[in-house]
């Protein structure tokens, strides 16, 4: 594991072989560990609020960077590392050792756009994962609704999309009564992959990239 201040923010940064070595510690736990994927915007909205950033470094128990260029706009050299990242190395060796030990998995998103894109994603990696239950409609302002949608199916893993900090804030309550292992995190962006498992860079990204790239120049 390394630290690196980015944003102003104190991101600790696992390797693939790290993170995965946690997360089959995690799913022996009796409470929810959460594994927080951070994209360009997540760090954007979190170097402005005090809460996101205390969620980021104190509450979730494993940040993987999401797209490798959040690096490069950081200065912060790490070729291997990048590699990782780019080919998402970390989701296709989780969903291919939940699919191996057939444990069950749930999805949770905000839409039915997302929960279509959130399936098609982690089908493209493994085919025959164990969902037991989905939310494509969660209300962030109702935790106790949407635990209980969860705890009626006991997943080993809660996939979930939700944004920004009411998500941040979702998991932060939820977390204390879900009866499940690992929660991870993923965020909208990283919905739309290439073949090779890569995120799809669309002219919004590109846009978000070049906004990121110059505020992170200021914390230099």
């Amino acid at each position: 594991m390394k630290t690196y201040d980015i944003l102003g923010i104190s991101i600790k940064d696992h390797s693939v072989r790290e993170a995965l070595h946690l997360t089959r510690e995690f799913l022996s736990y009796n409470s929810p560990s959460v594994v927080y994927f951070l994209t360009r915007d997540e760090l954007l909205a979190a170097s402005d609020s005090e809460e996101y950033k205390s969620f980021i470094e104190e509450e979730a128990d494993v940040t993987m960077i999401a797209t490798s260029d959040i690096f490069k706009a950081a200065d912060v050299e790490e070729k291997g590392r990048a590699r990782e990242i780019d080919r998402n190395l970390y989701l296709k060796g989780l969903l291919h050792l939940l699919s191996k030990e057939r444990r069950r998995i749930f999805l949770l998103t905000q839409t039915t756009a997302q929960m279509a894109d959130l399936k098609r994603l982690l089908g493209t990696f493994e085919s025959a994962l164990q969902i037991a239950g989905t939310c494509d409609t969660a209300d962030v302002s109702a935790a106790e609704d949407v635990t209980n949608d969860i705890n009626s199916v006991t997943p080993y893993v809660v996939f979930a999309v939700l944004t920004g900090k009411e998500g941040v804030d979702f998991i932060s309550t939820a977390k204390k009564f879900m009866n499940a292992k690992v929660v991870v995190m993923l965020q909208p962006e990283m919905l739309k992959v290439k073949e090779d498992g890569s995120v799809k860079q669309g002219f919004m990204a590109r846009l978000s990239g070049r906004l990121f790239t110059k505020v992170a120049g200021r914390y230099r």
